[in-house]
Parts: C-alpha cells; structure tokens; sequence
C-alpha cells in the first residue's frame, strides 16, 4: 500500500538517503607513553644504555660508589669532652688524618683501630670547642690533614655491584577474516594493518604502566612467566611521600635525587593529574607578594589575548626537571 507524504521531509522517504559520515577513525583514548619514550623507546634503549650482546631474556648493569661521607657513633654512652677513644660503627672506612664533625665539633683521627671500630682523635681542632655527644651521634667526614711523611695506611674499597632486569612478553592476538579484509569501508583501506597499529599503542599502554606500578623485583622461570622490576622495584630510598603533593615535596624529591647523585637533566614521570598539580604550583600569583610578578610576565605572551602557562620543563638549583 502506498504511503503519501505532503510536504516531502527529511524525516520521510528516508530508505535512500546517503550517510553523511567522515573518512578517518580517530582513537579517542590518549596514547601517550612519555617513560617508554625517554629511556629511548623500544628498540633505541639499549644503544642508549650501551648493552652489549643484545638481545637477550636477562639484562644487566654495573654500578660503582664513592666511600660514604658520613656513618655514627657506635658508644654504650655519651662521651664527654675529654675522651679521644671514640667507638665507631666501621673502622675500616676510616683513615689516619681525617678530620671529621660530631655536632659542631671537629676532631682530627690520629689513628684507626680497624679490628675494634675505634678511632683515635684530637679534640677540638679547627677552632672548634670539645664537647659532649651522643652515644649514636652522626660523624661527618669533612676533610682530611695527614702528617707529611707518614706512612699510608689500609682503607676500605667499594666492590662494584650488579644490578638486573629481566624482559617481558607483551602479546594480543590480531585475527581478521578474509571476507572481512575484501569489504569497503569508511577510513580503512587495509583492516589487518588498521588492527596491527591499534594493537601496538595499546601494548605500549600496558607496558608503560607496568614500568611505573610494578614494585616486585624481577621473577621468572621455565615455567611462570617472567616479570620485569618496574620503577617502584628498584627506588626504594630517598622517596618523599604524603597525603597530596605539595611544592616542598615536589622540590625535596629533587633534592634527594642530586644527594644521591643524579644531576643534570632529570625526568618527572607524572599522570595528567599530577602534571596539573606541579602546573599549578608555578602558575599561581600571590597578592601583594614581589616574587610572583615574574610569573605574570611569563604567563602572558605577545598575543595579549592569550594567558596561561604550560610548564614541561622546571630549572632548580639541583638540575632541570622535564
């Protein structure tokens, strides 16, 4: 049975229409795998970390250390200001002619007892004043006077160490008909290749979160799958935590890093919330408070339309952060 329509609209007679519908697909998740991409990605990080007689299932690194420059004290009591026999937690990182701070005292060792964890010292050199210290006191080594001609003497030497890693088996399956690949469609010429380069960011995706989440040391054997060490596996000291990042937090975290040694261009790994956070610590203008113009300056640029400040790199006395 005929149906009529009068006028004629978009909504009748709708069986040959066209669809009006565009050309590309565009992945709406974010693909972004910023730690991947600074260690060098996946095939340029072991030039980057010069590993030799790569590939392999277990890699390795060498690490070396200084002597520390600081241990403690190592008495039953505190000692008073007279007392130039001090027991130490370990002799053998001492050396005759060390000048060393307990408080804000300075001694001068004159000898080592390795075998006791004794030292021998002469109070209050320096200009310092003797005084009374705590039985577990901090002795810190800041210099060094040895008497011209004396003999040298045995210290300790830091053994060199190995750390590890092992890889990771990262796997999904892509499966499409040949019927399938034949069709036309909208976006895709080619449906295996279009489902290949899906499958890549995501795996990339899990990895990258892996690396940052994972706090287990690497596992694996001939019959478990084995499991990469991530970030939190091995830094395990010098962390600073809270409730919500704060500023100072932030800025003690790089502290930490150059007491530790690390320097030069650093790297904060952070999720969008975080970014934002660390954006907004520098972003934020103080009535009243001089220190902050500078940062309208900044924020402000050539198009007096345009205000806002995207940070990605944060210069501190301790290194730049990216």
């Amino acid at each position: 049975m005929a149906v009529f329509d009068s006028p004629a609209s978009t909504y009748s007679d709708t069986t040959p229409h066209k669809r009006v519908i565009t050309d590309v697909i565009s992945l709406i998740d974010p693909t972004d795998t910023p730690l991947i991409a600074a260690l060098g990605g996946l095939d340029g990080a072991a030039s980057k970390f010069r590993f030799t007689n790569w590939p392999g299932k277990t890699v390795e690194w060498l690490e070396d250390a200084h002597l520390p420059l600081s241990e403690s004290m190592n008495e039953s009591a505190s000692i008073t200001s007279t007392i130039t026999t001090i027991t130490i937690t370990d002799g053998s990182i001492y050396e005759a002619g060390y000048i060393v701070m307990i408080d804000s005292e300075y001694l001068w060792v004159s000898s080592v007892d390795v075998s006791s964890n004794i030292i021998t010292v002469t109070r209050g050199v320096g200009g310092s004043t003797a005084a009374t210290h705590a039985s577990t006191a901090v002795v810190y080594f800041i210099g060094e006077a040895r008497v011209e001609g004396a003999e040298s003497n045995s210290i300790a030497f830091v053994d060199r160490s190995v750390g590890s890693n092992v890889t990771q088996i990262f796997h999904q399956e892509v499966k499409v008909t040949r019927s399938h690949s034949k069709l036309s469609q909208y976006g895709i010429s080619d449906e295996m290749a279009y489902q290949k380069d899906k499958a890549i960011p995501h795996l990339m995706r899990l990895m990258e979160r892996h690396l940052i989440y994972n706090k287990g040391l690497a596992t694996g054997s001939a019959t478990t799958a084995r499991i990469m060490g991530g970030l939190q596996a091995f830094i395990t000291t010098n962390k600073v935590s809270g409730a919500t990042l704060a500023q100072s937090q932030f800025e003690n975290a790089v502290l930490s890093t150059y007491n530790a040694g690390g320097s030069g261009q650093l790297l904060a790994i952070c999720n969008p919330t975080i970014m934002q956070k660390i954006k907004n610590f520098y972003d934020s203008v103080g009535a009243g408070v001089a220190t902050n113009v500078t940062n309208v300056v900044m924020r402000v640029g050539q198009d007096t339309k345009e205000i806002g400040m995207e940070v990605t790199r944060i210069r501190t006395p301790f290194g730049t952060v990216n």
